[in-house]
């Protein structure tokens, strides 16, 4: 089964991932198998179950994703097969997929992105911000930002096109990939067909020949054998007999040959038939599931560089000041203002299933509180913290009692917490990392003036955020 790791704590060895169609399922380190890789927030995993307990966890390896998707395929020719391969399947499928596999390729690299967005529920959402906000200030729409829109419109584009595709029956697929390419088998199925068009005319021909072989027979019967005109027509209808068994012998012939024919073409088919129809399935499953991966990477790359520059416009920012928007320049908070403003009694099946995406990107995102009683600096820490990862949600407080008061009430939703500790609070402070440890909540202290292993000297803080984050 496969999974996606939605949060990890690492002193505990606790984590929990998301399954598909079954929701939110804990697991243990103890059932880490993957000594190449640690557990990480973000990490798609493949896994088994056993006694509803998740067990032999391993990271998805792409590279042995990408191999096993253009790797040959061995298979053995039944001795009893006449019709040989022209071009082999492998080297059908190879020519069919081509496109699929340069497209794939040169996206690799989101292959290894932890982030993702769900592209095929989102897209509608992303593009009326990505639309509304340029109307606000177009000068967001950078080089770059334009760049990485063209690559989703690409990839999108491979994947409508392969989802085309497989809409077609396995009989077209395999006459379009496969068997035009087989000259034997084409030169065969075409004596076939032309040696059933001959046996038809051939026997239609024989039939006009039989009623004229009847007539001439009647015509006879009341003339005497010794007339010229008897003769005549003796004559006449020796040629027709002749005629007529010839055409019946080669109806005869071309259907036996046919006979033969069919049965190698019929054999040929359907071992091709089943074969390719095993080889396709498998190599679709693994290019859908390929083109989807960087389709949600590269949907969450446009995101936050659309994002990222639009919290640097003027415009914007006195558009979300003056809308009333609160929380970080993102997809998550533009979809909470649109359906803040929506009745709803009226909503659509459209608005209900960004409510789902909402969820969903809740799940993934983190909420860091930050205690400092340096309000500016906490804003740059929030900043940077956003900065790194626009879907986190940071909440900031410069009074102690606030901070613990905001914990009690929110225990359950947070994952870090970033104190400044001070020889003055350094005891109140430890008795707050002591609850925090207990609930899972993973403790970032620093500090201008201590100097105690733990604690990180503010002058170095913004470095160890970004190995964490």
């Amino acid at each position: 089964m496969k999974g996606k790791i939605v949060s990890y704590d690492a002193t505990k060895g606790i984590g929990k991932l998301i399954i598909p169609k079954q929701g939110i399922k804990v697991f243990n380190i103890d059932e880490w198998k993957d000594y190449s890789k640690s557990p990480e927030v973000g990490l798609e995993i493949d896994f088994e179950i056993n006694n509803n307990k998740i067990i032999n966890i391993k990271v998805e390896n792409t590279s042995t994703i990408l191999q096993n998707l253009t790797a040959p395929v061995s298979y053995q020719i039944p001795y009893d097969l006449r019709i040989r391969e022209t071009v082999s399947l492998n080297d059908c499928l190879e020519l069919f997929f081509k496109k699929y596999y340069r497209i794939i390729n040169k996206y690799e690299k989101y292959l290894n992105y932890h982030k993702s967005l769900p592209y095929k529920k989102i897209k509608r959402f992303i593009f009326t911000a990505y639309n509304n906000l340029i109307e606000i200030d177009m000068h967001i729409n950078d080089k770059y930002l334009l760049h990485v829109k063209d690559s989703l419109e690409e990839l999108e584009e491979s994947y409508t096109s392969l989802l085309g595709e497989i809409k077609h029956p396995a009989e077209i697929l395999l006459e379009k990939v496969f068997l035009k390419k087989q000259i034997e088998f084409q030169k065969l199925n075409k004596k076939f067909e032309t040696n059933k068009k001959i046996i038809t005319e051939s026997l239609s021909t024989a039939k006009s020949l039989e009623n004229k072989i009847k007539q001439l027979q009647a015509e006879m019967s009341g003339l005497s054998p010794k007339s010229d005109i008897y003769q005549t027509k003796e004559a006449e209808l020796k040629g027709y007999k002749k005629s007529y068994v010839d055409l019946i012998d080669k109806a005869q012939n071309l259907k036996d040959e046919n006979s033969i024919l069919v049965k190698d073409i019929t054999l040929f088919k359907e071992f091709y038939k089943k074969l390719f129809r095993e080889i396709f399935d498998k190599k679709i499953d693994i290019l859908i599931r390929i083109l989807t991966k960087e389709l949600n990477a590269i949907t969450y790359e446009f995101d936050t560089i659309l994002w990222k520059n639009a919290k640097n416009s003027r415009a914007i920012q006195h558009f979300f000041k003056d809308a009333k928007i609160e929380g970080s320049y993102s997809t998550k908070t533009f979809i909470r203002y649109y359906l803040k403003n929506l009745n709803s009694e009226k909503m659509n099946d459209k608005d209900n299933e960004l409510l789902e995406i909402l969820n969903e990107l809740n799940v993934f995102s983190k909420t860091f509180i930050v205690f400092d009683r340096k309000r500016n600096r906490a804003r740059d820490i929030s900043s940077f913290i956003e900065n790194m990862d626009h879907d986190s949600v940071v909440k900031i407080f410069d009074d102690l009692k606030q901070f613990i008061l905001y914990i009690k009430e929110n225990d359950s939703s947070i994952d870090c917490a970033m104190i400044e500790i001070e020889s003055n609070t350094q005891n109140s402070i430890n008795k707050i990392v002591h609850i925090l440890n207990s609930i899972g909540v993973e403790v970032i202290l620093f500090s201008e003036t201590l100097n105690s292993p733990g604690i990180i000297h503010i002058n170095n803080l913004f470095k160890e955020l970004k190995e964490i984050i």
